[in-house]
């Protein structure tokens, strides 16, 4: 298999666990009254998620430290195929609350896995571009998946979605398999842990990624309700859906085209935009084509922002599993942090608005750190 279509397939096995992650946040109305929970704990699956992903996917990066590493992503997605099949029979919204926690930590393992692969097989000088694309899997996942999994549990239920979703993941563990190419074991004993302890341009980095992605998702884990207020139908819901992703798409390659030249700025200008956006949302709850243009913005930053995140990263610390799932951890805590603030002011509001405010604070703080962390000083570790 060749370099290109090895980070092709990559990027596949990343929409897919993006998919998984998303799904939920799609059908929330429709699982909600098929699971006859109120909407507000409904964002509980999605924060047992993040805490999965962050908790999870940096324990077994740790564990399966200096085993080859097409060995452990392929068999991290087997068994991620056979979890997300499982979850479609779960009796009980506390089963599926803790399959959804062990999806996210295998999610997590097979992010961090897939782009270290991916930068791997590519080489120092196309590092920051194999990045992009395999990222642009986790695009695809919004622009794709995500509108997709809520027309499959709008017409065949929630439940379908996981059925589905599960044998694609399948079928990508077959293709890995049999055709990614040999990845030496790497050691986690050298300066990439070193990095992370001692260097604070790492932490400031992770810090930034933290609140960066939990502002987009205290208003991303209620898309659906957010669009649903604004009086959507569901054909209404999939277009604006649809938009999100096409935004998320689009606005990742312009951003991994740019994360070269002056991450920090277009970081910052990321921010603004995202900070505008849930403004929009703040201020004009009811009015459906200013939502549906707030969706599209957050689409075009948030998650579409992770090039930046991942290229100033890379300025502090050599890519390793360790390394891209630590920060994969930090993404995925800022989201189930963010997400659980909503949910907590949700069941005490009877408003979505509130709930908003959350991602407000969140990007002030990631738009501050990126200020006093300029580019300039980066002095990779080790």
């Amino acid at each position: 298999m060749t370099t290109k279509l090895s980070i092709f397939v990559l990027a596949t096995a990343l929409f897919v666990v993006t998919t998984s992650e998303f799904q939920v946040s799609a059908m929330m109305t429709d699982m909600a009254v098929d699971l006859g929970q109120p909407i507000g704990k409904l964002t509980h699956l999605v924060t047992a998620y993040s805490l999965g992903m962050a908790l999870g996917g940096p324990t077994l990066a740790w564990a399966l430290n200096g085993k080859p590493v097409r060995a452990c992503l392929t068999g991290a997605v087997f068994v991620y195929a056979g979890v997300e099949i499982t979850a479609s029979f779960s009796p009980t919204f506390t089963v599926l609350l803790i399959i959804r926690f062990l999806t996210g930590c295998l999610s997590g393992a097979i992010f961090g896995l897939s782009l270290t692969a991916g930068v791997l097989l590519a080489g120092t000088r196309n590092q920051s571009r194999a990045a992009a694309a395999i990222l642009s899997g986790l695009m695809a996942g919004t622009l794709l998946g995500l509108p997709l999994s809520h027309v499959i549990g709008w017409l065949a239920g929630w439940r379908m979605s996981f059925i589905l979703l599960g044998f694609a993941a399948f079928m990508i563990a077959v293709v890995l398999a049999a055709a990614l190419p040999r990845i030496p074991a790497l050691s986690g004993e050298g300066t990439e842990r070193v990095s992370v302890v001692s260097n604070p341009g790492v932490w400031s980095r992770m810090l930034t990624s933290f609140f960066t992605i939990g502002g987009s998702f205290a208003a991303f884990a209620l898309i659906d309700p957010i669009l649903r207020r604004a009086g959507f139908t569901p054909i209404g819901t999939t277009v604006a859906l649809i938009g999100f992703g096409v935004a998320a798409f689009t606005g990742n390659l312009l951003w991994g085209k740019v994360s070269e030249t002056n991450a920090q700025k277009f970081l910052l200008a990321g921010l603004s935009a995202q900070a505008v956006a849930l403004l929009l949302l703040v201020a004009t709850p009811n009015a459906g084509p200013i939502t549906a243009l707030a969706i599209v913005a957050l689409g075009g930053t948030g998650m579409a922002l992770n090039p930046l995140l991942v290229t100033r990263l890379m300025a502090q610390a050599d890519p390793h599993p360790f390394i891209n799932t630590v920060h994969t951890g930090f993404i995925t805590m800022g989201a189930a942090a963010a997400t659980a603030a909503s949910g907590y002011v949700l069941a005490n509001e009877t408003s979505l608005t509130p709930s908003i405010h959350v991602g407000v604070v969140f990007t002030l703080i990631a738009w501050i750190i990126t200020v006093v962390t300029p580019d300039h000083s980066d002095v990779r570790q080790g």
